[in-house]
């Protein structure tokens, strides 16, 4: 590859926007403002879109078990004393965002898919100006809506659950792209790399994925460039800003983990261990492979809608295939990120995504995090990643030597607007009823306003009722306490007082409390009710007392 087009790659270089006619500046105020205010326009076009594509995605336990934390924190429990958390907390990402929504909502479900549509929205518009980079005019847009197009519409079979719904590991792309955007265009300060360490610690606090898709990366690529430097006999001077930012991405586990002994002496939430190890058996690792491959058609929106008929059926065929575009743009910026990544011209931040993306993905192939589909949201950090690789590496190189500026610009126009055609459509969908509404109306109805039920049953049902129904989740053996996104006061007969059980007949059904099962741990119930699928048994003591 020549020096130009590596050149043009790394530095977003506009002589190659000059020779394809891609040229100009904004730098008047009133056409700043105009762009603020049309991007705004965009902002929040883009997040009423994604609210209503949110609600064809199931509102369940895990994001209603937030809404219940933000709840608590906003009530005065800041360090969510007693509480034991899921294996990833969430604290210093999105709880603080689940606060503010709650704040202004109340206890709904709708916070849920508010909070969803915000971070994507959020996630989109940092990607694209990470894109950006520094190239500037209409080189710069290029870039920005190259990995706009790229992410713009989630796919509706499988990418609306994993950024359109519950915390999971999605939303941690946000801090993650902020602090990339710091070391993208801040100066080389001193200061820049303190402000990285604590970025980096504050996230690891609320996500240990950050290791993978930040800390490590940023460490190996300041140690290349050091190694880089040391081969080329540069001057000392040049060794500084990337030593800090190895040291600064050290002392981020120092400090996240700190904070986290800190948290625990003030009393603050346990956090579950993770139920697995971290590395896969030799084994398993062909599977492996294959999964994270599949994980990657979903995030990326191309994977099979599946068996069905109809005209929606072959609409979603055809947004897949149009997605398929988009994983192989982001699979070409990796690419030739990867080839470059050793040049001497090759930016810092671009070599950081690369390395982050290499790094996830090895993750979910030598590791335990993607057993299967359904934990495609492990690496869902990946779409991002992707697009912004797509948007710094490719139009640089279709400009210098393969594609016409204008003939390029017009095929990412017209891709985009199909992109939004099939946001819109998604959009346009019938939103998905909640689940437990009707069994949270009738326990309200009947005021029953303390019980006990399986997970899933739990703290969506507490939320659907607007906070007039606590309904704790425990075993499905009805048992003992489910410990798991709940805080220990729920089971102290003292402070509660507790009179339901919510059940199923059958004894099969899975994820749910059988009717025996509470028969055996409760006894026989006072009263019996049919709610829907569910089964409430009342009784006449406090159930609390019989849990282990």
């Amino acid at each position: 590859m020549s020096e130009s087009v590596a050149s043009a790659v790394a530095a977003g270089d506009d002589r190659a926007s000059a020779k394809t006619g891609w040229t100009g500046r904004i730098a008047a105020p009133g056409h700043r403002l105009l762009w603020g205010g049309g991007l705004l326009l965009v902002a929040l076009g883009l997040f009423t879109l994604y609210y209503r594509q949110s609600w064809i995605g199931p509102f369940n336990s895990d994001g209603a078990s937030m809404v219940v934390q933000a709840q608590a924190m906003l009530h005065g429990n800041l360090l969510l004393h007693g509480w034991r958390t899921a294996d990833v907390s969430f604290y210093t990402t999105e709880l603080p965002e689940y606060m503010l929504v709650v704040a202004l909502r109340g206890l709904r479900p709708d916070v849920v898919h508010i909070s969803a549509a915000l971070t994507y929205t959020l996630t989109v518009l940092l990607a694209a100006f990470l894109a950006r980079g520094r190239a500037t005019g209409r080189a710069g847009l290029v870039r920005a809506l190259l990995a706009g197009a790229i992410m713009i519409a989630p796919g509706i079979a499988g990418g609306t659950e994993v950024f359109l719904e519950n915390p999971d590991h999605a939303g941690t792309a946000v801090p993650i792209l902020l602090l990339l955007l710091l070391l993208d265009r801040a100066p080389e300060r001193w200061y820049v790399p303190a402000g990285v360490c604590v970025l980096l610690a504050w996230v690891q606090v609320a996500d240990q994925l950050t290791l993978i898709a930040a800390t490590a990366p940023v460490a190996v690529v300041a140690v290349v460039r050091l190694l880089v430097l040391a081969a080329r006999g540069r001057p000392r001077r040049e060794f500084r800003y990337d030593a800090l930012l190895l040291v600064a991405a050290g002392l981020s586990v120092a400090v996240a983990s700190l904070a986290e002994a800190v948290l625990r002496l003030l009393g603050g939430f346990r956090q579950s261990p993770l139920a697995y190890g971290l590395l896969a058996p030799v084994s398993q690792i062909p599977a492996n492979a294959r999964t994270v491959g599949q994980a990657l058609v979903l995030l990326f929106g191309a994977n099979n809608p599946g068996q069905g008929h109809g005209g929606t059926h072959q609409l979603l065929e055809i947004s897949a295939h149009i997605h398929l575009i988009g994983l192989v743009l982001a699979a070409a910026g990796f690419a030739a990120a990867i080839i470059l990544f050793f040049t001497v011209r090759m930016d810092r931040v671009t070599q950081i995504v690369a390395a982050a993306t290499a790094a996830t993905l090895a993750a979910g192939i030598f590791g335990t995090v993607v057993p299967d589909l359904s934990h495609a949201h492990e690496v869902a950090i990946l779409l991002p990643f992707g697009a912004v690789l797509a948007g710094r590496m490719l139009p640089p190189l279709a400009s210098v030597r393969w594609l016409p500026g204008r003939a390029a610009a017009v095929a990412l126009g017209a891709w985009l607007a199909v992109g939004l055609a099939a946001l819109c459509f998604a959009a346009s969908l019938a939103p998905l009823p909640t689940t437990n509404q009707g069994l949270a109306d009738w326990l309200v109805a009947h005021h029953y306003t303390n019980g006990l039920a399986g997970y899933w049953q739990s703290n969506s049902t507490t939320v659907d009722s607007g906070g007039k129904v606590l309904v704790s989740p425990i075993s499905y053996q009805a048992t003992e306490p489910w410990s798991w996104e709940s805080p220990a006061i729920w089971y102290q007969p003292s402070e509660r007082r507790a009179n339901f059980v919510v059940a199923v007949t059958d004894p099969n059904t899975p994820g749910l409390i059988s009717a025996a099962a509470a028969q055996r741990s409760f006894g026989r119930p006072a009263h019996q009710y049919q709610v829907g699928p569910y089964v409430v048994m009342v009784y006449n003591y406090n159930l609390l007392t019989r849990l282990g």
